[in-house]
């Protein structure tokens, strides 16, 4: 019962460690400043591991919210017993699943990634540096965020300055319009596609409820018959209920005057 839990809480705990496997390496302080990027993930992962493989205790308050059981009551032994399986358990499927080759092998891996995004980061931002080549596609959102705020070319003069700071400016605003627009045009083109099937709604929405001899109608047509025939029954009934109390009043009327003729004798 306690093993898939296990598993499971495992499982959500890995997209953290995998957030904090990216760090930097000044996130490690100077100390391990001498340390490959491999050794520094490696030490993390194992620390993580560690937090992975610590024993697990049940608290003291355990009873005032776990739910009541069916056939006995738990006792402290039955717990502890357990717990002690599960912390096994849980040691060895460490063991088996974050070996020492696995760890070294990610962390080979987040090193070449880090380095190729470094690598590929500086030759962006000093391709820019250099000046803007008459290729670089500057309707492009990534390109647009990647120049520099200021023009590095040391021949510039001032005026040159402020008009590449004027422009630069320009062409962020004008990027953030269209991207406004651009989200703007994805959600009616959303709407256009929801609303499309009402082009043609005798095809596509319930043809019943738009034709003049589709099913609905002839329902319609049933019903009024049904209630037609009711209310002839009811009337029907009505009418027999009031001929049966005048018939019932004539005779108590005779014989009240019976009665009356006898009482004058």
């Amino acid at each position: 019962m306690f093993l898939p839990l296990l598993y499971t809480s495992i499982q959500q705990l890995r997209p953290t460690a995998r957030r904090f496997l990216v760090l930097p390496i000044t996130h490690y302080g100077a100390m391990e400043s001498s340390r490959s990027i491999p050794e520094l993930k490696s030490l993390f992962i194992r620390a993580q591991i560690r937090i992975l493989s610590e024993s697990l205790e049940a608290p003291e308050d355990w009873r005032s919210y776990a739910t009541e059981p069916v056939e006995e009551d738990l006792s402290d032994k039955v717990v502890g017993d357990v717990l002690q399986k599960l912390n096994a358990a849980l040691k060895q499927h460490n063991r088996v699943i974050y070996s020492s080759q696995a760890i070294q092998h990610v962390a080979q891996q987040i090193a070449s990634l880090y380095w190729a995004s470094v690598n590929q980061a500086t030759r962006e931002v000093t391709s820019l540096e250099r000046g803007v080549d008459k290729t670089v596609d500057l309707s492009s959102h990534p390109n647009i965020t990647q120049l520099p705020r200021e023009l590095y070319d040391q021949s510039a003069s001032e005026e040159e300055q402020l008009r590449y700071k004027r422009l630069r400016e320009r062409l962020a605003n004008l990027d953030n319009q269209r991207q406004q627009r651009q989200r703007r045009l994805d959600q009616l083109r959303l709407l256009q596609r929801l609303l499309e099937p009402f082009r043609e709604p005798q095809t596509n929405v319930q043809p019943n409820l738009v034709t003049k001899d589709g099913e609905l109608v002839q329902e319609l047509e049933k019903m009024r018959m049904l209630v037609a025939r009711v209310s002839g029954r009811i009337a029907q009934s009505q009418a027999a209920n009031n001929d049966d109390r005048d018939e019932v009043s004539y005779v108590l009327d005779t014989e009240q005057k019976l009665a009356a003729l006898l009482d004058m004798d």
